[in-house]
């Protein structure tokens, strides 16, 4: 299994439609190639997209997708947003010790509500 299987990457050009007007709940990982953090979330990543089939998982280039950098106030990456019916509902920015933690729980209540 390749190691981004699970994780799409979405443009200025389809977030509208991936993310959106997504009939599932969407995680959105705003990175940018060469950020270590960046990197070190994508295994982290690939776990909640196996554990959590019901949601989306992807992710956008923000040196290439300035437009949605600006739209949703990315000041630095790794920048994780949890949407659910078109609406940002959750947010973390940053990657620690706690992260995947708060991913899990973060999802677990999107899917519950």
């Amino acid at each position: 299994m390749s190691r981004a299987e699970h994780l799409v990457e979405v443009n200025e050009g389809d977030f509208e439609k991936e993310v959106m007007e997504s009939g599932i709940p969407v995680l959105v990982d705003f990175f940018t190639p060469p950020c270590a953090p960046c990197k070190a979330l994508v295994p982290v990543l690939e776990r909640a997209a196996r554990k959590y089939p019901n949601v989306k998982v992807v992710k956008v280039n923000a040196w290439n997708n300035q437009g949605l950098c600006a739209r949703w106030k990315i000041v630095s990456v790794p920048a994780l947003l949890f949407f659910k019916g078109g609406q940002n509902v959750l947010r973390i920015d940053g990657f620690d010790d706690s992260t995947e933690r708060r991913i899990e729980d973060g999802l677990s209540g999107i899917l519950e509500s």
